[in-house]
This record gives C-alpha cells, structure tokens and sequence, in this order.
C-alpha cells in the first residue's frame, strides 16, 4: 500500500493497485454508518472480498447504486452470495435509487472518499471540509430515507457451505466450493450458474435429483422444477443421467451421475473448465 498526502491539514489520499486494497484503506479510517455511493460491479467485487478478509471491525455499510449494478450482483452468485453473507452479518444494506449521483463516494459523516480507478491504480481522493462533509452526508441520509430496498434473492456463502455439508457431507461441500471459486471472477457463461454447478456435483457424487433440488429450493438457490428442467437440459447434452434409486416409500427415485467420460475424470478444480468445453 503506497499513500500520497497532498496536504499535510487533511486526511491522506489513499492509492493501491488494486479497488480492494484501497476500499479496505478506506474502511479502516470509516466508523459508524458509511454510505457508499453509486458502485461500479468491480467495486462490489472489493467490498465482497475486504467483507469477507477483514480483520477488524467493518462500519455500517449502506450501499446505494443503480437498479442495473444490483441486479449484475444478484445474477453472478459468486459475488451475490458475498454480498449476502454481508447483509446477513448485519455490515450491509442495499438500496437502488433511481436519482443516484453520478459521482462515486463514500462517507462515514468525518470525511468525504472518492474512488478513481486509472490505468491500474485505484485511488481514494479524500476531503475533510466540514460543511461540505455534513452537507453530503445528510443528503445521502435523506436519499437513504427515500430509496427502495434490494433484494438480492440470493443465498449467503456461508449458509450455502453450512447446509450442504450437513446434508451431503464435507466431500460434497468441498466440491462445490472448489468449482465455484474456480469459475469466480472470470466466468464467461452463463450456462454454470449455481444451479448448474449444484447438479455437476450432485452427479460427481451420485446423490439423488430429490435431495439436491429440495436442498436448493430450501437454501433460496432455486426452485426444485427450476433443479428440475437443467437436469433435463444436461440429459438431452449427455453430460449427466438419472438411474432408479429405490426408497423405502414410495416411487423409485433418481440418482443423478456424469456421463461425459472428461468429467468423471475431472477434478473438482477442473470441472467447471471441463464442464464449459462440453456444454460448447
């Protein structure tokens, strides 16, 4: 981390190399409720990952941005589930407003932060002038007060890691964390998505179609006719198949396995790679 004071009165402007060395920077100097201020998605990939590292205590976060940033977190599950996991350990609130500034922010009511990314270098421009750190930091609460609330409708990664292994084990867990974390950052289709990755593993582990859809519908992944038709889609492209699995009770049930010789052979850390030749 380098830091450049441009005038020895004020607080320091912070500049990295990277959005979440300097978002972490940043947090370290906030305290109480900050509000951050018109994201870009890369910046929501640092306060996911600085949420998730940080060592001390983290502010109050209220996030507000545009509808179509919140919706990018909520359609990626690796950054959505992130973001979850800080929403349920009460660091963050999302709020999409329609009439957001088009400048990029952050502020905790002491100092002003603004964000600038150039070349490879982010940067955090900081002001300490008092009226116009108050002057903001109310508007911001008044907009706060008038904005909607987001739903990100996805599953923390911590709830998702916490009921998978005690449904189907840590073997299994361990599976999907590895072929989540492998895709995460840089995938580039949609086709693995997390109910996608959820069947992969289930086959990788032959588990039954029932339990895995119930599990994802009761985690918020998806819903079990939604686990349902990508079974099918992977059927039709020979990637997986169902074979009968007795019950106690009632109708045979189906235990999902991988077809496709370069995926029964693929390692966890493999998969998804394997997985986005195949389904191409």
């Amino acid at each position: 981390m380098r830091y450049n004071c441009c005038d020895m009165a004020r607080k320091e402007n912070l500049r990295s190399d990277t959005p979440k060395e300097a978002l972490a920077a940043v947090f370290e100097e906030c305290d109480g409720v900050t509000y951050v201020v018109n994201p870009w998605v890369e910046l929501l990939r640092a306060l996911a990952e600085v949420g998730r590292t940080a060592e001390g205590a983290l502010p109050t976060i209220r996030l507000l941005a545009t509808d179509g940033v919140l919706r990018a977190a909520r359609k990626d599950f690796t950054l959505g589930s992130k973001l979850a996991d800080l929403e349920d350990a009460g660091h963050l609130e999302l709020r999409v407003d329609t009439a957001v500034t088009e400048s990029r922010l952050i502020t905790d009511g002491e100092a002003v932060y603004s964000p600038v990314v150039v070349g490879r270098q982010t940067s955090a421009v900081v002001d300490t002038d008092e009226t116009f750190v108050a002057e903001t930091y109310e508007t911001l609460g008044d907009q706060w007060e008038t904005a909607d609330q987001f739903d990100l409708r996805t599953p923390g990664r911590n709830t998702v890691r916490e009921t998978m292994s005690a449904e189907f084990g840590t073997d299994t867990q361990d599976d999907f964390e590895t072929v989540v974390t492998s895709i995460e950052g840089g995938r580039s289709s949609r086709e693995l998505d997390e109910v996608i990755v959820s069947l992969l593993v289930a086959a990788k582990n032959e588990l039954l179609l029932y339990d895995i859809s119930k599990w994802g519908e009761n985690v918020g992944l998806a819903s079990k006719a939604t686990f349902s038709r990508r079974k099918n889609d992977l059927e039709e492209m020979g990637i997986v198949e169902t074979e009968k699995s007795p019950t106690d009770v009632g109708r045979p049930r189906q235990r999902l396995k991988l077809t496709d010789e370069r995926l029964q052979q693929a390692d966890s850390d493999q998969l998804a790679a394997v997985a986005q030749n195949v389904l191409h």
